[in-house]
């Protein structure tokens, strides 16, 4: 056991007197000590010894029951003789409630304890104790208060000035000094209270009330002197007077300086007038030093004159010379610079051209190699050896090698040439998690390696690139697997202020620390020699370090030779904060992945055309759509994938961009240009990484070649879905400009869309066709946003709305925009981006609906069996919710909302009426049907539970048939 603390925070150990037999005083101090609660102890058991004791400074009494004579009623008297009472606790034998309202209301006991429960007595002890120290903290502070306070009135009273407040209501003295007094000869406790008119001429008063009348209403400092005669003579006196402002701003009081200034002005006068002589004597030799120099000047001006045309010629030629020889200098420069801007421009655009060339010639032989090996594998795999099949392995492995060399070299020449682009999305970090370490898993086949994640709320979501991000992780993940041997590689993620940190950790072979300093850069290794274990180029890290800085951040290291190495990846500004201000699934933002995969399920299979002037590639395409039930079009150039795409009305784009007679940016700004085909989702494939441009043009997702035909699969399953689930939108704002932004980002997200330039006319528009959202502004004229949404809900039109607007919402704004189901988003930033994800979140939720979700039934119910017996007779019909007492069963109700309830009114807690009445109160349960299952049969019991609310009333034991048919007939045949 360590040393033990003190009772309560302070400098002095509390000291405690118990009145009390030994063995009782012996279990308090036990209990004490084993609480770890230091107290000074002593102990009596007579009154001679409790009169001699109470002399010595005590801080608690505990009494016991075992002396005759000195119970708590003999010793109280004693306690409340003392100057300053004593707080005592009384400990019994056992529990006597008369005992314990006599100690506690007539002895004054702090508390009442029986022995059985004396470890109570630790709270009870330190609760007093921190009161003694809390009251002795308040004296203290009152005395230096005090102190405080003489301290200020004699700093006032001994300014050498008149100092004075008045309050502004009645403009009486409030404060004055001791100043003040004896210029009028009387005291300060006559002054205070007093009135301008009380002690000043009837003239003089009224102009002090009316400049204090203007200090309060200007709220401004203000200066005045004056003339008063003092003991027979007239003095100049100087006055300061201004406001102090409360809090609120508000003139309070007047605060007045006044000083008497009769010597200062004496001396400034007879300063004034020396000065002014000194000024003239100083005016009447400057004339004559003028006149001096008047006639030298005419003496010397014709000598120098000569001198100085000469000396200012030769300048001159020697400047124009330098002019001359700079000049030609400088054109010289002009045009070296010229002609190694033009040869750099030349040689990037080689390297440009060399690169993308590269890039196709090398990427698309790769894509046939690993497209091929794909399908030998899927088609022909069970026909193949063993051997055949690892051969297979191999090739597409050092396929995958020989890219990832290939796109580590593209980056860094992008990163260098500064054509990396950034594409901000919203990145799942869980998600992209798994995807990393679902790679690296390939490097510790055979190793006793464990890997681990631990990604923090806050970090489930950031606002960044995912592939570039997805690109660093990678690479310091396969680092960490490549050189680590046994132990493990974890993943963290963590928020750091506005900051988001990447963790990388291993337990492989370290890096020696002569090492550290040099890794990021190009073609550097860690081991380079020829015999080195681990391969690799050395671009790995010299990328991280660069995509940190393009991602806003950077990279650090640290590690231990033999131990392991930590990398740390920090990224600023891409925490996700909530926008939205809700909770509900409607205010969520959903990723377009979201989307997809709930309402992939709904599309089977689809047209999709495939755009690529390369067979190879409309081969492996075809093989791998066609499979996976997608009808599969080809076209080999840009106009006839346009002239297809009008006759088929495909559900899918697969666009490539490097195409003949017409490239694929310009495909894919027709097919948008066109109402007809804007809404068929494009997906770009190409060997170039140009996400950006494309998402501009409005295509819905990028892949670069060679991909996965897993991948491209479940992208074309995603974007027909995607499409096929949109529904029409109303726009409704009075900004035409906003209308036409908001409806186009909208259509190119593949969404139907109808505009409302006011809000009359919107709720026109959704009377007649009720759209599947709204997208409202709130500020309109005559009818604005917060108008519309009321009437919208009073007329039943349930539509679910997402606000947008550039009003800052208060928490009443906010609070009413929930209520009426509506998400709201800022004007600004990522608004379009917002909106766009919560159109597609209300897609996502109605198309879960449309799927068939069972209907929810809350049974609230104490008994166990009964709850059984009622689930198993609604299982695979309905989801069962379960509460065991009333009041559950109204919170559970309240926050899940099911479509129907049951209830017993026999419950513990809150019976079932009164639950029932409850429920009926709270708008989100109020319209929610409630069938009463009661053992009570009696018409009275039948006629309360209507009362209270309740739809229906069932008696126990419950048949099946009857309880399937109430429960159908009050949730309607759709439902049941």
């Amino acid at each position: 056991m360590g040393t033990p603390t003190p009772a309560v925070s302070g400098s002095e150990t509390p000291r405690l007197l118990l009145v009390a037999g030994e063995a009782e005083s012996t279990r308090v101090l036990e209990t004490l000590q084993r609480a770890d609660l230091r107290v000074s102890a002593e102990r009596v058991s007579t009154q001679d010894e409790l009169r001699a004791t109470l002399e010595k400074p005590w801080d608690l009494v505990v009494c016991g029951s075992e002396l005759p004579g000195l119970g708590f009623r003999e010793v109280a008297p004693w306690l409340r003789e003392r100057s300053r009472p004593l707080p005592f606790v009384v400990v019994s034998a056992k529990w006597d409630e008369a005992e314990m309202i006599s100690a506690m209301e007539e002895a004054g006991a702090s508390s009442y304890l029986e022995q059985e429960r004396l470890a109570t007595l630790v709270p009870v002890v330190r609760r007093e104790l921190k009161r003694i120290i809390e009251r002795r903290q308040h004296q203290e502070a009152e005395k230096q208060q005090a102190s405080s306070r003489w301290l200020l009135e004699r700093i006032v009273d001994s300014l050498p000035f008149v100092l004075f407040a008045k309050d502004a209501e009645e403009r009486r003295l409030r404060v004055v000094n001791k100043t003040f007094a004896d210029a009028f000869g009387v005291t300060k406790e006559w002054l205070l209270g007093k009135l301008d008119h009380d002690y000043f001429p009837q003239e003089q008063a009224d102009s002090f009330v009316a400049i204090d009348t203007e200090i309060l209403q200007t709220k401004k400092l203000k200066r005045f002197e004056e003339v008063a005669r003092t003991g027979g003579v007239d003095r100049i006196y100087a006055t300061r007077k201004l406001p102090l402002l409360d809090d609120a701003g508000e003139a309070r009081y007047v605060l007045g300086i006044t000083e008497d200034i009769t010597e200062r002005k004496e001396a400034e006068e007879a300063l004034r007038k020396s000065k002014a002589e000194l000024e003239e004597a100083n005016k009447r030799l400057a004339e004559n030093l003028e006149e001096l120099k008047k006639s030298r000047a005419v003496s010397a001006r014709t000598l120098a004159s000569y001198q100085q045309r000469a000396l200012q010629m030769e300048i001159i030629r020697q400047q124009n010379e330098d002019l001359d020889r700079l000049a030609t200098e400088l054109a010289l420069a002009k045009r070296n610079e010229e002609d190694r801007a033009r040869e750099a421009e030349a040689a990037a655009r080689l390297k440009s051209e060399f690169l993308a060339n590269f890039s196709h010639e090398i990427r698309t032989p790769l894509n046939g190699i690993i497209g091929y090996c794909d399908l030998l594998m899927r088609e022909e795999g069970s026909r193949l050896t063993a051997h055949g099949r690892r051969d297979l392995n191999v090739v597409k492995k050092n396929a995958q090698t020989l890219l990832a060399l290939i796109n580590d070299i593209l980056d860094l020449s992008k990163i260098e040439a500064g054509r990396m682009e950034i594409v901000v999305e919203r990145v799942d970090m869980q998600e992209l998690a798994e995807e990393c370490l679902a790679t690296v898993k390939e490097y510790l086949k055979g190793k006793d390696v464990e890997l681990r994640t631990d990604i923090h709320e806050r970090t489930t979501y950031v606002r960044t690139d995912a592939l570039k991000l997805r690109q660093i992780l990678l690479n310091l993940l396969s680092n960490a697997a490549k050189f680590t041997e046994s132990g493990e590689v974890s993943l963290t993620v963590r928020p750091e202020g506005n900051e988001a940190v990447f963790i990388i950790e291993d337990t492989g072979i370290g890096i020696p620390p002569e090492q550290l300093s040099v890794i990021f850069e190009k073609f550097r290794q860690v081991d380079g020699s020829s015999t080195r274990k681990v391969g690799g180029t050395g671009l790995g890290l010299a990328i991280v370090k660069e995509l940190s800085k393009v991602l806003g951040g950077g990279v650090e290291v640290q590690s231990t030779l033999g131990r392991g190495t930590t990398f740390t990846v920090r990224l600023a500004g891409v925490l996700e904060g909530d926008a939205l201000g809700g909770s509900r699934e409607l205010d969520k933002p959903v990723s377009p992945h979201d989307v997809g995969a709930a309402l992939a399920p709904i599309v089977q299979g689809g047209t999709v055309l495939v755009v690529d002037d390369d067979p190879l590639v409309q081969h492996l395409v075809s093989g791998q759509l066609g499979p996976a039930g997608f009808t599969v079009v080809t076209a080999t150039d840009g106009l006839d994938a346009l002239k297809k795409a009008r006759e088929l009305r495909p559900h899918a784009i697969v666009l490539d961009i490097h195409l003949p007679r017409l490239d694929g940016w310009s495909v894919l700004s027709t097919l948008k240009s066109e109402p007809d085909l804007a809404r068929i989702p494009v997906i770009i494939i190409s060997v170039e990484e140009q996400r950006a441009r494309g998402f501009s043009l409005g295509a819905c997702e990028y892949l670069v070649k060679p991909i996965e035909p897993e991948h491209l699969v479940e992208v074309v399953r995603r974007s027909i879905g995607t499409a096929t689930g949109a529904g029409e939108v109303l726009v409704v704002d009075d900004d035409a400009t906003t209308r036409e932004l908001v409806s186009r980002s909208l259509r190119r997200a593949g969404f139907s869309t109808n505009e409302a330039h006011s809000g009359e006319d919107a709720l026109l528009k959704a009377r007649v066709s009720p759209p599947t959202l709204v997208v409202l502004d709130l500020m309109m004229p005559n009818l604005d946003g917060f108008e519309v949404l009321r009437r919208l809900r009073a007329e039943k039109l349930n539509v679910p709305v997402v606000v947008l607007t550039g009003k800052t919402l208060s928490a009443e704004d906010q609070a009413l925009l929930r209520d009426g189901f509506a998400g709201f988003v800022q004007k600004g930033g990522h608004a379009l981006e917002d909106v766009i994800g919560q159109a597609k979140g209300i897609l996502l939720k109605q198309s879960a609906q449309r799927a068939g979700r069972l209907p929810r039934i809350l049974y609230v119910e104490d008994n166990p069996q009964n709850r059984d017996i009622v689930r198993r007779y609604l299982g695979g019909l309905f989801e069962v919710l379960e509460a065991e007492d009333g009041e559950l069963g109204v919170e559970r109700a309240t926050r899940e909302v099911p479509d129907l309830i049951l209830m017993d009114l026999s419950l513990p807690r809150l019976d079932g009426w009164e639950a029932t009445r409850r429920l009926r109160q709270l708008p989100a349960a109020a319209n929610i049907p409630v069938i009463a299952v009661t053992a009570h049969a009696g018409r009275e019991y039948q006629e309360k539970a209507t009362a209270a609310g309740c739809d229906a009333y069932l008696t126990k034991p419950l048949d099946r048939e009857t309880l399937l048919e109430t429960i159908r007939k009050h949730l309607g045949r759709g439902n049941g």
